[in-house]
């Protein structure tokens, strides 16, 4: 009997082992599957964004057959209330594809994908109520103005490339003639653009096709058609006439469609002021700000940020003039170790690399704004490259500008701003879909903070650098105030005015422009304002919860792990990874 109840025990741990080991097996094998789900997702959705226009396909791959993607329709894209409903049907079904992966059973880098898509999606899905308030048009963001410098860059690089370039030219009007009807659409229903937006832009166009001949898409694409070896004379010759003809009587008649169709809607704007004028303008501009800034601070939370920050830093200003009173002699004659934008890239590199991790090594292209798109065009940009080819980078300058403030610009747009982040994540080999999803915030708001840092590697004395960084800071910081002030709170230009000279400012040029420029552009300042002062907030809370463990390299590495992503979701993971 004794004999007979050890083996009983005995033969209960055997089952119970089995059992286990049955059930982790069972387990891992769940968890498997769901990483397989989710990758087999995130990539076939990657495919399916990646191909709804034929510049996103052409500057995010370079090798797109590897993704097995056949070129179809060669194509800018859709604008229309139908298109736009489409797309949240869309992202309704993406959720529910999330909603049935375990997200436990996922990998750390699946969980942040995952993370990262499902707020995506959830804010898409909010605008559903404001189909007409959205536009593509704008004086220096709108596609009108993107599309040249676009057109410019296409990566050519074979005979099939170039005949994709020349017909997505050709397919510029039917995307206009959509954009117009979606003019028209709005206009009939009150949400036309203002008089001032709208000769902007007309503005804009008619200096871009003012000389069909000397048209910069012609001399810039020629000139690239001249030096392509895979082409035999006579095949340049053909592929110049085409280009000639592409421009002349395809992309400009686009652009004076575009100029008729604002011109004959343009007394039917019936706001002039910012967009909580619109009956749902104010719940529009809480979508745009979520969106452009990434923060899910509320409007009236990001209003109490920037006025703490606006105060700090004036104090700041005020603190650093007191101790030190010949600062405001320098700041009269300050001047940048380098000017030559080629020698600061060279410089900014390595000068990077005490605060900020390698990267490796990459080819970067100055080139300059062309003169028909300098006064509508912003002081610099970066053009993201291919993911497949991301050593081949781009920046453009525009000469329109103070060219003696280089050297922030390029830090702002080269190292260690957009080239180098941009490099960074690339090169760490994220899910692919999340080289598609826009977050400006992370991104400007990056860009904005490295460019702020990049006056301590100026050469300049201390109290200088952190007095301009303060003034700097401060200037954002009315900015996004005005923005908020203008687009929720409802003021005028006369609210404007007493606004700013409650801070001592009292150029009325200067309020005139700044506030023309936020009626043009809603929630454009904030996406670098608010993102840098997310950044800055995560910074501070690391500082001090790590006191003197703190690295600025450590976190500026934990920033650019998490990669562009919204900054709740990059807040849980400092919790989780870096202070825990």
């Amino acid at each position: 009997m004794k004999n007979l109840k050890y083996l009983f025990i005995s033969s209960f741990i055997l089952l119970f082992s089995f059992l286990f080991i049955s059930c982790s097996k069972s387990n891992e094998t769940k968890a498997i599957e769901s990483r397989e789900k989710f990758d087999t997702f995130t990539n076939e959705l990657f495919v399916t964004e990646v191909q709804k226009d034929t510049i996103t396909l052409n500057y995010s791959l370079n090798n797109w057959e590897s993704y097995g993607i056949e070129i179809g329709d060669v194509k800018i894209g859709h604008f229309s209330p139908s298109y736009i409903e489409s797309l949240l049907a869309t992202y309704e079904n993406y959720l529910a594809i999330l909603k049935d992966i375990s997200y436990k059973d996922l990998r750390p880098d699946q969980q942040l994908t995952y993370d990262v898509l499902k707020y995506y999606f959830k804010l898409e899905l909010t605008q559903g109520d404001f189909v007409l308030y959205h536009d593509v048009l704008g004086p220096t963001t709108g596609i009108q103005a993107q599309l040249p410098v676009l057109f410019a860059e296409f990566n050519i690089k074979t005979q099939e490339d170039l005949d994709i370039y020349l017909a997505l030219v050709k397919s510029i009007e039917p995307y206009f003639e959509e954009v117009c009807e979606f003019q028209k659409l709005k206009a009939a229903s009150g949400l036309f653009m203002s008089k001032q937006v709208a000769d902007s832009i007309i503005s804009q166009c008619e200096n871009f096709i003012k000389d069909p001949e000397e048209n910069f898409l012609i001399i810039t694409i020629n000139n690239k058609i001249s030096n392509m070896d895979f082409l035999s004379e006579d095949e340049k010759s053909k592929y110049i006439k085409e280009n000639n003809d592409s421009i002349k009587n395809t992309l400009i008649p686009a652009y004076e469609l575009l100029i008729a169709t604002l011109k004959d809607l343009n007394s039917t704007g019936k706001n002039d002021k910012g967009l909580c004028y619109y009956e749902k303008g104010k719940s529009f501009y809480e979508y745009l700000i979520a969106y452009n800034t990434n923060s899910s601070k509320s409007v009236p939370e990001l209003i109490q940020m920037v006025d703490l920050s606006i105060e700090e830093n004036i104090l700041e200003m005020g603190d650093i003039l007191e101790r030190n009173p010949k600062v405001y002699e320098e700041l009269m004659d300050i001047s940048f170790p380098l000017q030559e934008p080629t020698e600061i890239i060279t410089f900014l590199e390595s000068a990077v690399l005490k605060d900020f991790p390698e990267i490796p090594s990459v080819n970067c292209t100055i080139s300059y704004v062309p003169e028909s798109l300098q006064e509508h065009l912003s002081p610099a940009m970066y053009l993201v490259p291919a993911i497949d080819d991301y050593k081949n980078n781009v920046i453009y300058i525009n000469p329109e500008y103070n060219m003696t403030d280089v050297f922030p610009t390029l830090a702002h747009e080269g190292y260690p701003g957009h080239l180098y982040q941009s490099v960074y994540f690339r090169d760490s080999n994220p899910s692919p879909i999340r080289n598609l999803l826009d977050f400006g915030g992370y991104i400007e708001g990056w860009a904005t903070y490295v460019e702020y840092y990049s006056y301590y590697l100026a050469g300049l004395e201390k109290d200088v650098a952190d007095f301009i960084v303060a003034n700097m800071t401060t200037n954002m910081g009315i900015y996004c105030r005005l923005d908020f002030g203008i687009h929720y709170e409802g003021w005028t230009f006369s609210d404007s005015l007493d606004y700013l000279k409650s801070l001592e400012i009292n150029d009325k040029e200067l309020v005139t422009l700044l506030y023309e420029t936020i009626l043009e552009e809603p929630a454009l300042y904030p996406q670098y304002g608010i993102g840098y002062l997310e950044i800055m907030e995560l910074k501070k809370k690391a500082e001090s919860k790590l006191s003197d463990r703190f690295s600025l390299k450590d976190f500026h590495t934990f920033m650019l792990d998490v990669g562009p992503a919204p900054f709740t979701v990059i807040e849980e993971r400092l919790n989780e990874e870096m202070l825990e």
